[in-house]
C-alpha cells in the first residue's frame, strides 16, 4: 500500500496535500459522488505592458482552455493589473485596457471577479468620482466589492478583502463592519447548500507567518495588516457556527498553500503571475488552478503550473 492510499484508509484523506511533492487536496468524500461543477481559479495575474506579462497571460489562458475536462467559467480573486494603487490615471487605463483586450482575443470563458488591493485606484486623488474601488468596480461590472450567489447547488460567496486604514491610506485587509453584518445575515439564509468562500487576501494562513512576517528577538513574529485578514479571529469564530462552509479560496501571497482548521478547508493558489513575472515566488510555480465541487459537499483543487519561462 503506497502512502497515499495508507492515509485514504486511515482517514487522513484531507491532509495527503500536506506531504512534500502533492499539488491537490480532496476532502473526504462518500463513495459515488457526482461533480456538480469544475472551474477555473485564476489569480494575481498583474498585467502590464512590461515584462512580456501579456505573453504570460494568454499562454495561461491557452493553457486552462486547452484541458480536455475544461473548465465552465474562471473565478478570478483580484490583483489583474500590476498596480493602480500609486499610479496616475492614464497608466492605470493602460492596464485595464490591455487585460480587456486579451479577456476579448484569448478568453472565451465566463469571468467572475473578486477586487484585489491592486485593482483599487489610490493614487492620492480624491476628486474624480472613480477613485479608490469604483475604478475596478466599473473594469469588473460590478456593483458592489462583496456579493453571494449560487450554482449547481453551491452556495458562492465573494469577500472584499481590501479597506482603507483609519488615517485614509490603502490598505489593510478585513472586512468592514457593514460587510461583516452582510456575510452573517448571508450565512444565516444559507444553512443547507455546501458554501464556498471567495477573497482576495487568505483568511487563515501559515505562508505569511513563514514569508512575509518581521521577525523580532524575544518577540517572535510580528504580521503586517496586508499579508492575511487581520480579523481572521472573528472571521472563525463566524464560520465556526456553519458545519456547511466548506472551502475559502484566495490568492494575494503568490505561493500555493493548503490547511485545514476548524472543519474548513483554506487553499491559497499561487499566482498567475508568480513573482511578478520575475520567476516563481519560492517554491511556487506560475499557475492556476482547477476546482471540482461534488454533490455531496466535497471539493477537489488542483495547482496547475502552466510553464511560463522568464522571457
Amino acid at each position: 500500500m503506497d502512502r497515499r492510499s495508507l492515509l485514504k484508509s486511515l482517514g487522513l484523506g484531507a491532509l495527503v496535500s500536506a506531504m512534500p511533492g502533492t499539488r491537490s487536496i480532496a476532502a473526504l468524500t462518500a463513495p459515488g459522488k457526482k461533480r456538480v461543477l469544475r472551474f477555473t481559479h485564476l489569480t494575481d495575474v498583474h498585467l502590464e505592458p512590461e515584462m512580456h506579462a501579456s505573453e504570460g497571460l494568454a499562454k495561461c489562458l491557452h493553457h486552462i482552455q486547452s484541458q480536455k475536462d475544461k473548465p465552465s467559467f474562471i473565478m478570478n480573486t483580484g490583483d489583474c493589473i500590476m498596480d493602480a494603487l500609486k499610479q496616475p490615471k492614464d497608466r492605470v487605463e493602460v492596464q485595464w485596457k490591455l487585460w480587456h483586450n486579451l479577456m476579448k482575443s484569448d478568453n472565451s470563458l465566463p469571468i467572475e471577479y473578486c477586487i484585489g488591493n491592486h485593482d483599487c485606484w489610490g493614487a492620492g486623488q480624491t476628486t474624480d468620482l472613480l477613485y479608490g474601488k469604483k475604478y475596478a468596480l466599473e473594469m469588473m461590472h460590478l456593483e458592489k466589492p462583496y456579493r453571494s450567489f449560487n450554482k449547481a447547488g453551491w452556495h458562492f460567496i465573494v469577500l472584499d478583502s481590501i479597506q482603507p486604514k483609519k488615517d485614509g491610506v490603502w490598505y489593510t485587509c478585513k472586512l468592514d463592519d457593514e460587510q461583516f453584518d452582510w456575510l452573517e445575515k448571508d450565512l444565516q439564509a444559507n444553512t443547507t447548500m455546501p458554501i464556498i468562500v471567495f477573497s482576495h487576501a487568505p483568511i487563515v494562513s501559515a505562508a505569511t507567518v513563514v514569508v512575509d512576517n518581521k521577525y523580532k528577538d524575544e518577540i517572535g513574529y510580528e504580521l503586517g495588516l496586508s499579508s492575511m485578514h487581520m480579523d481572521a479571529a472573528r472571521i472563525v469564530a463566524l464560520f465556526d457556527n456553519h458545519p456547511n462552509i466548506k472551502l475559502c479560496l484566495s490568492g494575494h501571497i503568490h505561493l500555493y498553500e493548503q490547511i485545514m482548521y476548524n472543519g474548513v478547508t483554506y487553499i491559497s493558489n499561487g499566482a498567475v503571475s508568480g513573482n511578478w513575472w520575475k520567476g516563481k515566488r519560492y517554491q511556487t510555480d506560475n499557475g492556476y488552478a482547477m476546482v471540482n465541487l461534488f454533490d455531496d459537499g466535497s471539493f477537489e483543487n488542483e495547482y496547475i503550473p502552466y510553464g511560463w519561462k522568464v522571457i
